[in-house]
């Protein structure tokens, strides 16, 4: 066996396979959801049931353990569902924080 091939087999090797994924979602920082108090859920309310197609939006929501700012127009409104659809993005109700009409 000549020595590259001798070398490879005491190359370094993950032995515990997800181990580095899992430690790079533990390092990102996660926001706890807020919960609307009763007028700020009522507020919200009327915003959405005053939405159509086309309006352009700043919506705050959570996505992914965290609060992210979405902008565009609202390309769909599935009320079955309980989402709202911005540009190519799906938002559902429950995770909308904050909302104004642009």
């Amino acid at each position: 066996m000549n020595r590259q091939d001798r070398a490879k087999q005491f190359m370094p090797f993950a032995a515990l396979k997800g181990y580095e994924e899992a430690l790079r979602q533990r390092e990102i920082k996660t926001e706890p959801r807020i919960v609307l108090g009763e007028d700020s859920a009522e507020e919200l309310d009327i915003k959405l049931r005053s939405l159509t197609e086309g309006n352009p939006v700043r919506i705050r929501h959570y996505r992914r353990r965290c609060y992210v700012v979405t902008e565009g127009i609202v390309t769909g409104i599935l009320c079955q569902k309980r989402t709202l659809r911005v540009g190519k993005e799906d938002i559902k109700y429950d995770d909308i924080v904050e909302m104004d009409l642009l």
